[in-house]
């Protein structure tokens, strides 16, 4: 993964992240995207400042603290396919000639 040092917007596939990487088992998923959005805004005020994080998540909307923040937006789904959001969010931030980076596992996402 690279992160720039230049202010961006990063989109992150939530579930797909945590399950891919972190490798969280299903049913703690909310504590630890709690802790996710926490540790993005600590980015953004120091190592990242600038920059501004969407973390999509899959599905309605569950207990995962505070949703929005200073430089961190986390929005649900619901009735939608995540991936269609992200991919509709980060193709209007390009033809916006916005700095984008969509951090996810998901090959058809990555092309």
């Amino acid at each position: 993964m690279h992160i720039s040092s230049k202010p961006t917007i990063y989109i992150i596939d939530a579930l797909n992240f945590i399950r891919s990487y972190l490798q969280v088992p299903y049913g703690q998923e909310e504590e630890v995207i709690a802790n996710m959005i926490d540790y993005l805004q600590n980015l953004a005020d120091t190592s990242l400042f600038g920059s501004t994080f969407r973390v999509i998540i899959d599905g309605s909307f569950r207990p995962v603290g505070i949703t929005k923040t200073k430089n961190v937006d986390a929005l649900f789904s619901e009735e939608y396919i995540a991936d269609k959001i992200i991919a509709e969010q980060a193709t209007f931030l390009k033809m916006a000639n916005e700095r984008v980076c969509v951090i996810t596992s998901d090959r058809e996402l990555r092309e």
